[in-house]
Parts: C-alpha cells; sequence; structure tokens
C-alpha cells in the first residue's frame, strides 16, 4: 500500500529532543502504519564544537550540554546519560561523522537506515557512547539486521555518503530546519483530498495531540488503528523505553511498568536499566 502523508524528519543521531519525540514517533507508526511514510533527513546539529553557540540555551561547549540533557530526560521521561557529554574532551567534537555514517546505511534502504539511526541515537542518548566516532560506528553497524557492513564501509569511503550528507544539509537550509526535531508533513496520496495540501512545517518537540491534528488536516479522515500487542511490538522494534510503551498504549508510566513488570514475571519480556529509565525487550 502506498503511503498518504510523507514526514521528513530533519534530525541528528545526538539531538536529545529528537530522542525525546521518538515515543510520539512510534505512536504514529502503530496508529497510521503504511499510511505514513517517514523520510530521515539529516541536519548536522554541530560541526565543530570549537565554532558552536546554542543562544537559546547558552551552550557552547560539550560540558555544558550534559544539564541541558539531563533536564530533557526529566521533564519527558526518556532516559538519557548526560555523562557523555562530560566525557568528550575534544574542542573540536562534531556531530557530522555520525550523520555521515547514517546516511551510508540510507543508502541500503530507509528501514535499514532508520534502525541504524535508531542504534545511533540509543548508544549516544541512553548508553553513553561516542557515536562519532568511527569505530564505535562499525561495532554497531554490525548489530543492525539487514545492513551489509561492506558496503556501508564502502559507501562511506568513496565520498557517496558524505555527498547524501551534504545533499541533506541543502535540503536543510531550503526548508529553514535550523532546530530539531522539526517535521515537515505533505499529503502524497492518489487522489486529491479536502484536507490542506501546502504541508505543515513543525519545529520541536511536540505532543502526540499535536502531530495528530496536523495528520487529520493534511489527510482528513486518515483512518487510526490500535497497537500491535506488546510482545508482537517488542520482537519487531525493541528494545524500547518505559516512556516509548506508554505513549503507544495511552497509559501512565506507573501503569506501563506495572504491565510490564508482569510480563517479565511470566519470563516474556526482559528488562535493562538505563540512567533515568529503563529498555524492555520480548524474550525469544
Amino acid at each position: 500500500m502506498a503511503a498518504t502523508v510523507e514526514i521528513t524528519y530533519f534530525t541528528d543521531p545526538y539531538c536529545s529532543w529528537c530522542w525525546a519525540t521518538e515515543p510520539m514517533l512510534y505512536r504514529m507508526r502503530e496508529t497510521y502504519r503504511d499510511q505514513l511514510r517517514v523520510r530521515y533527513v539529516l541536519g548536522g546539529l554541530v560541526r565543530d564544537m570549537a565554532e558552536f553557540y546554542d543562544a537559546s540555551n547558552d551552550i557552547s561547549t560539550a560540558a555544558q550540554v550534559a544539564p541541558h540533557w539531563r533536564m530533557v530526560s526529566e521533564r519527558t521521561g526518556q532516559p538519557i546519560d548526560e555523562r557523555l557529554m562530560e566525557d568528550i574532551t575534544n574542542p573540536h567534537f562534531s556531530t557530522w561523522p555520525a550523520c555521515t555514517a547514517a546516511k551510508a546505511a540510507q543508502e541500503q534502504g530507509e528501514a535499514v537506515g532508520e534502525r541504524f539511526l535508531r542504534r545511533l541515537r540509543r548508544a549516544a542518548l541512553a548508553e553513553r557512547t561516542l557515536v562519532s566516532d568511527h569505530e564505535v560506528q562499525v561495532r554497531l553497524a554490525g548489530e543492525v539486521a539487514g545492513l551489509d557492513l561492506e558496503r556501508w564501509r564502502a559507501d562511506l569511503e568513496s565520498g557517496r555518503a558524505e555527498a547524501a550528507f551534504q545533499r541533506d544539509l541543502a535540503e536543510c537550509r531550503r526548508y529553514g530546519a535550523t532546530g530539531f526535531p522539526t517535521l515537515l508533513f505533505r499529503y502524497v496520496g492518489p487522489v486529491a483530498l479536502a484536507g490542506d495540501q501546502r504541508g505543515y512545517l513543525v519545529g520541536g518537540h511536540r505532543a502526540y495531540a499535536t502531530y495528530q491534528q496536523v495528520l487529520q488536516r493534511v489527510a482528513p479522515g486518515l483512518p487510526e488503528h490500535a497497537p500491535r500487542e506488546l510482545l508482537a511490538l517488542l520482537a519487531e522494534a525493541g528494545p524500547l523505553t518505559t516512556r516509548e510503551l506508554s505513549e503507544v498504549y495511552g497509559l501512565g508510566p506507573a501503569e506501563m511498568r506495572t504491565e510490564l513488570d508482569a510480563r517479565a514475571s511470566e519470563g516474556r519480556v526482559r528488562m535493562r536499566e538505563a540512567r533515568g529509565g529503563e529498555f524492555w525487550e520480548a524474550v525469544a
């Protein structure tokens, strides 16, 4: 089935607010399924920390990012280990190598690209891992189902991934996407609808209700589905955080945690602790 709405998602693997938006993205995917297509455009949050300044948060060094990450985790419930930013001593730290690695994975298809981007996000934000390091990227790429590691390496070494990343940067400039997350919603269905066909550019971290309203404006009457059963979702998309699962199933975090603990006691899921939260995965 062809998608009805395309979401162009301007992002960066190190972006804490993008990580905090993962729960809403999973809920959109479970609710609208193959009616949505998500295109990831890598925005290169920090080219060179020595030249970087975030005026809205008064951040100019990696160490100053740490309390911001902790605030994002406390405000949104997504697990984040801010100590990674305290670990970084390179004054020229850059997120661009991670963006280029993500583009190399995208060369193998949207699904593989999304899995690798998710793995980069999880490693950086929740596992205190410097995903700008090439050897780290190689290790993480080897964990991603369906990713051809040799082709991924070749696309990095040939400059193909770098060229794709530069095109993404140009697309960010074209739409004025200077902060992340920024999501562009556009109708791409086969027939004209009564909705607004211009598309909507939504900047910043938003509640699910905001994205739902935008989707209904872009494609009125877009059918909604109940989420899949927990084990099926975890088997495909896991590991997922308590916050992500609570958003998908419309439950409070405490109620979701009770349900997950019950499944864990039955031996059907297992929990992995993280700073500021936990991850859950299905037991094979």
